[in-house]
């Protein structure tokens, strides 16, 4: 029987390229930052060395002597959302400035929970971001902490043990969103929700419970018939409005849980020769670009900027202290943003 061949290894790049194991293990890592970097024609004799004998970093292998995997995990609820988007990008950003690498992580489905911890118990990841409405328990998070593990979580409501708290203050701009349509005179104000959301385990979501609740304090009927679960597909949620619209008693507002079905409900409006906001008023929530440069400007609910620097600056922090840090609460604050839809 052959034996396989032998796996070369940093010190024969090194002894084949002319050059220190360091410089090496420096120009396979990616680092920019840190030491001086080699000269550019060093780096491309040591890549050459590594094509020519085939070399392949072992992840494995490296990750067990460091106790490190390399890599940091943004987990979501999917679908992904532009503001998701803009995180993970940041991540990346701060990532390749230090050789890691990030996995995005989407959670749908009833085993998603357990899914998410087993990523997070087993150590796959270094440390992670874990935007709203992730199912998981609190008190995982505050084990998985004391154990090492370097975690940003958003949540208006968890207190900060061992990890870091992201309060955006969701309930109250979502809130803010219905009241506003409702001091405009609007009465019959449907809402397209993403799937699911009102058959959750626990509670419903923020963005459906605010709009409940501020239609009862108003003594305002919230119609089953107009609550739609297509705010995660721009096709069903202007086929939604459009249909909204034919009905003899159509709503007079839309809330959408997402900005993008918010403009495919202007879209349908105006297609269906109804003006907004005069016969409806739209409002989403995101505040993603798009809703600057359709007409009329959508109204929204979301933070006024996509940064989170300030985040992602607080995990790698985390990464990289020697002694574990005390959890601190962060702001990323939602507003009402009233533009001309509403």
């Amino acid at each position: 029987m052959t034996e396989p061949p032998e796996r070369p290894t940093q010190r024969d790049i090194a002894r084949r390229a002319g050059v220190s194991t360091a410089t090496v293990s420096y120009v396979l890592s990616g680092r920019r930052g840190g030491a001086k970097p080699p000269p550019e024609e060093t780096r491309q004799r040591v890549l050459r060395a590594v094509a020519e004998m085939g070399y392949q970093v072992d992840h494995a292998g490296r990750s067990l002597r460091r106790r490190r995997s390399g890599l940091v995990a943004l987990m979501y609820p999917a679908p992904s959302s532009p503001w998701s988007d803009r995180l993970a990008e940041q991540m990346q950003e701060a990532s390749a400035e230090r050789g890691l690498g990030v996995v995005a992580l989407p959670m749908s489905g009833a085993a998603a929970g357990e899914a998410l911890l087993r990523v997070l118990r087993e150590r796959y990841v270094d440390g992670a971001v874990l935007l709203p409405d992730c199912p998981v328990d609190p008190e995982e998070l505050a084990v998985l902490a004391r154990q090492g593990l370097s975690l940003v979580v958003f949540d208006d409501d968890l207190a900060p043990e061992g990890f870091d708290v992201v309060r955006q203050d969701r309930a109250r701009a979502c809130r803010d969103a219905v009241e506003h349509l409702i001091a405009a005179g609007h009465r019959r104000i449907a809402y397209l929700g993403h799937p699911g959301e009102d058959s959750r385990r626990t509670a419903p979501s923020v963005k459906l419970s605010s709009y409940r609740q501020v239609l009862q304090e108003n003594g305002i009927c919230a119609a089953t018939d107009l609550v739609l679960p297509v705010a995660d597909s721009r096709s069903q949620a202007y086929a939604a409005v459009r249909d909204l619209l034919r009905r003899p008693d159509p709503p007079t507002a839309v809330v959408s849980a997402t900005d993008r079905a918010a403009i495919d409900a202007v879209w349908a409006a105006r297609d269906h020769g109804v003006p907004v906001p005069g016969g409806l008023a739209v409002s989403g929530i995101g505040n993603i670009s798009e809703g600057l440069v359709i007409t009329p400007a959508l109204t929204t609910v979301g933070a006024r900027e996509f940064d989170f620097s300030a985040q992602v600056a607080r995990l790698f922090e985390r990464l990289d202290a020697g002694a574990p840090l005390d959890g601190e609460v962060m702001s990323a604050r939602w507003e009402l943003i009233v533009r001309d839809s509403a």
